[in-house]
């Protein structure tokens, strides 16, 4: 499983528009808002969060557009669905590098704009742990997609997933309504990260299902 990790990890670094890319995306997102928006101070911070959650799902979506599709193309999925465990190993394990590549990098940055923005250090505790787990729950959503639409175009895979991250969304948000409103968001984290170990359990092994039936 190790040598699995090495050689996904070898394989996404080396296309660097893969994730280095949507990264650009996600910065020229963060950047341009503040520039382009006439908003005084105070507004300007209650809005940035909500530019945080869109930026982080726009870069999100269109980093795993293509997460399945050079390995069907080129068989590789065929020959890791030959073994039971090994197609499921393969797909838990490029999303986690996917997430350690483009969804770690996004929330450091993110959470870096959200300090500046606002200027307290509070913001930290809102962005980072919301981002990181965020972001991974987006990766998987959007590769279930993708794995539904893997030889029909990624069109249909984002329509398929948009309805499953509307949850996530109203949750972002009501984390950054309790912490304006100085309430507790400790319990919103954990709901969020109980959701994620939820995803990460089940929605590799319906992808790999997913994948199967595209390959019988």
């Amino acid at each position: 499983m190790f040598d699995l990790f090495k050689l996904e990890l070898f394989k996404l670094r080396k296309k660097l528009r893969a994730w280095l890319g949507p990264i650009l995306v996600f910065l020229l997102i963060t950047i341009s808002f503040p520039l382009t928006v006439e908003l005084a101070s105070d507004d300007l911070k209650n809005v940035f969060y909500s530019i945080l959650w869109i930026a982080s799902l726009l870069t999100v979506m269109v980093s795993v557009e293509g997460i399945f599709l050079e390995d069907y193309e080129d068989g590789t999925l065929e020959n890791f669905s030959v073994a039971n465990d090994s197609l499921f190993s393969m797909v838990l394990i490029k999303i986690f590098i996917y997430w350690l590549l483009i969804g770690i990098p996004i929330s450091l940055l993110g959470t870096f704009f959200s300090v500046s923005m606002t200027g307290e250090m509070s913001s930290f505790y809102i962005a980072l742990p919301s981002m990181l787990i965020s972001t991974y729950i987006f990766i998987n959503l959007f590769a279930l997609g993708n794995s539904l639409s893997l030889n029909k175009g990624s069109v249909l895979g984002a329509l398929i997933t948009m309805p499953l991250l509307f949850p996530i969304l109203i949750l972002l948000g009501k984390i950054v309504l309790n912490a304006n409103f100085g309430f507790e968001i400790s319990n919103l984290l954990l709901l969020m990260l109980g959701v994620l170990l939820l995803i990460i359990v089940f929605i590799p092994f319906i992808i790999s299902f997913i994948i199967r039936t595209h390959l019988e």
